[in-house]
């Protein structure tokens, strides 16, 4: 029989009282097939179309950089506060940025008559147009709505933090970086999972953070990494070995998987409350990595954070997996958790909002430049195949990779959306297929798990959003274009940043007027701003094309590699179930040979032996899980089990456990 966690629908979100799981046992696989077809937007919301494909992405004086700010007072404050990134970012493409002003009201269609209006307005050389959009503000002040629209032929990112003190520290901490030296030291990829031994935190481990570090580790081999990679042990007792690792000075990327905190079982005490917490980190059954944990501490000074999580990056008005999970309540299906679900979600009238403690994060003088997180309920389909539930974890670690290499944070994201378009383009062919069949009278060819699976992967890999400066990059030595040179050991002032930069044979700017301002209106007009003339780009170094391997045998260089689907490609094979078969065994019982002859480590495996010392071993491995010294991984290895196996027993023991503390009263 297959197991609950490989054929379940897991989602990340605990509650913020009990900090248990809301939807333990997940949902049934054959609920995707009451998913919805996506709302159809306007036309081209989800295309993808960069403007200046051939040049480089990371080239600011090619691509552009401008900034989207709320019409109004609060929109004035906070361009005012981020004036030291606005200059910044001026001097290094040449030209002062465009500063465009929205209305908060903008759903997805007036975000895209916008975008074809304003930011894409003919009058505006295709050269001068922002490709790098940097967003002002919470989700009521602009929308996410537009911030998804843009998202599509540009890198988008948002700033938002708890006061305009703070706007002036995000800025002044991101042009102290990029204006100071490279770091020689170490750049480091940290790992961490919060180990509570939950169905959908246990999948993703198996399914995203161990493939992440074994491609990392990969990588490193070849050559070609400069981080080092670390898996930050989890412990019971609290985050203190996550702080003391994310703490170091070293630019640093971090993948972080967890619960994110949903609304308590009694629900919030108010607005304000649920504004602290939700989207919270869940650390188990001790108390939630909050706001208030790392607003002064050092937490990944200077580095990128990709936090999966439910609702980690924040909370939008509405959720687009509302309908099904309501329909799924009304059906009968799980219905319990699922009102769980429902009623954490966010009401007709709720103001959405970016979560506290990436605002935290981000305006910690010492915290990191940006954060990708997760802005509606998070599941496992977003590191999953969506027809075979295999691991699809290249998706987040091509991000990662981005990040580490030394690109944009922009970049990175849309490394992962990629696979957002991929999927949502699968999804929309299907939907056209079954017209087409409809229109014939023929029969209808609609797979209804497989769309099932498309809607879910879809709409979990477009609920990833960045924070931050979306031109913000590790502040590590990389690889220069030809005839660029490499930046200078002391920091230099805005117009030697600008030299730099662009080349020694470009002069620094001469206009000195504040950013162009740009307002969207029912009839916008917009004036040219004033021309920069910028040299043809030193033509990047190609790299060498890495030479293929094969993963199963070493082979000649030249010779062509050959890869061959299994018989059947839509199957998993079956899973090794390792011994858990036969760990309740009757005295007397000798496994088969596959287990007697199993590698003996540094611990002995726990199918040779008789009941009473298996037992006793079981529980020294359980132990060594809780304490968190080690990996699961390593754990695993050492003692000759599965990472399944060891995730069972961990959960029995914890369940007997509470079973016990039940009793006891």
């Amino acid at each position: 029989m297959a197991d609950r966690g490989e054929s379940s629908i897991g989602l990340l979100l605990s509650d913020a009282e009990e900090y248990m799981p809301v939807l333990e046992d997940g949902l049934d696989a054959d609920a995707l097939q009451q998913a919805q077809p996506p709302a159809r937007g306007p036309r081209g919301v989800d295309a993808m179309n960069l403007d200046a494909p051939e040049r480089d992405p990371n080239e600011l004086p090619a691509q552009r950089w401008g900034v989207i700010a709320p019409a109004g007072e609060r929109g004035d404050q906070m361009l005012s506060a981020i004036d030291a990134l606005l200059q910044h970012r001026g001097a290094q493409q040449g030209a002062p940025p465009r500063v465009y002003r929205v209305e908060s009201s903008m759903d997805a269609s007036a975000a895209m008559r916008w975008k074809n209006g304003v930011l894409r307005d003919e009058e505006v050389p295709e050269e001068e147009r922002p490709r790098y959009l940097m967003i002002l503000g919470d989700l009521d002040e602009v929308s996410l709505e537009t911030q998804q629209v843009l998202a599509n032929g540009s890198f988008v990112g948002r700033l938002q933090v708890p006061s305009l003190a703070g706007f002036r520290g995000y800025a002044e901490k991101v042009v102290a970086t990029e204006r100071g030296p490279d770091r020689d030291g170490e750049t480091r990829a940290l790992y961490y999972t919060v180990q509570d031994g939950t169905t959908a935190v246990n999948t993703g481990y198996c399914k995203l953070v161990q493939p992440c570090v074994e491609m990392n580790q990969r990588w490193a081999a070849d050559g070609d990494a400069r981080a080092r990679v670390v898996e930050v042990p989890y412990s019971d007792w609290g985050p203190e070995k996550l702080l003391e690792e994310a703490g170091q000075e070293a630019p640093a990327v971090m993948l972080s998987l967890s619960h994110g905190l949903g609304a308590p079982r009694r629900g919030w005490r108010s607005p304000d409350h649920q504004r602290a917490l939700q989207g919270a980190l869940s650390m188990g059954m001790e108390d939630p990595l909050t706001a208030e944990t790392i607003a002064s501490v050092p937490f990944l000074p200077g580095g990128v954070w990709a936090c999966v999580a439910c609702f980690s990056a924040g909370t939008p008005s509405t959720s687009v997996f509302y309908p099904w999970l309501s329909l799924l309540a009304e059906q009968g299906a799980s219905e319990k958790s699922l009102r769980e679900v429902l009623r954490g979600l966010p009401g007709d009238d709720a103001r959405p909002f970016v979560a506290a403690l990436p605002q935290a994060a981000l305006a910690n003088p010492r915290g990191p430049l940006a954060l990708v997180g997760h802005i509606d309920l998070a599941w496992t389909f977003g590191f999953t195949d969506a027809r075979t539930r295999r691991s699809r974890a290249s998706r987040m670690f091509s991000m990662l990779r981005v990040l580490l290499s030394g690109s944009r944070a922009g970049v990175a994201l849309d490394a992962l959306m990629r696979a957002y378009r991929e999927v949502n383009d699968e999804l929309m062919a299907g939907y056209q297929l079954q017209r087409d069949a409809l229109a014939r009278a023929q029969p209808d060819p609609t797979d209804l798990p497989r769309r099932g699976a498309l809607w879910m992967s879809r709409n979990d890999l477009r609920g990833y959003v960045l924070l931050g400066d979306p031109a913000a990059r590790l502040s590590i030595a990389r690889d220069e274009p030809r005839g660029a040179p490499r930046r200078s050991t002391t920091a230099p002032g805005p117009r030697e940043q600008a030299r730099i930069e662009l080349g020694p044979a470009v002069a620094p700017p001469t206009d000195t007027s504040p950013p162009r301002l740009e307002t969207f209106s029912s009839a916008p007009e917009l004036t040219t701003a004033p021309r920069v003339e910028e040299p043809a780009p030193p033509r990047p170094r190609e790299p060498d094309p890495p030479p293929p391997r094969s993963p199963s045998a070493p082979r000649r260089d030249d010779a062509p590699v050959v890869y061959q689907a299994p018989v059947d490609a839509h199957e998993p094979p079956p899973r090794d179930r390792g011994i858990e078969r036969h760990l309740d065994a009757p005295p007397g019982y000798h496994p088969p040979p596959r287990y007697q002859n199993m590698p003996t480590k540094t611990e002995p495996t726990l199918g040779v032996m008789d009941a009473a010392r298996r037992l006793e071993l079981q529980e020294r491995v359980v132990l060594a899980f809780l304490r968190g010294d080690e990996s699961p991984r390593r754990i695993a290895a050492r003692v000759g089990v599965s990472l399944d196996d060891l995730y069972d027993m961990a959960r029995v023991y914890r369940e007997a456990g509470r079973y016990a503390l039940a009793r006891r009263g």
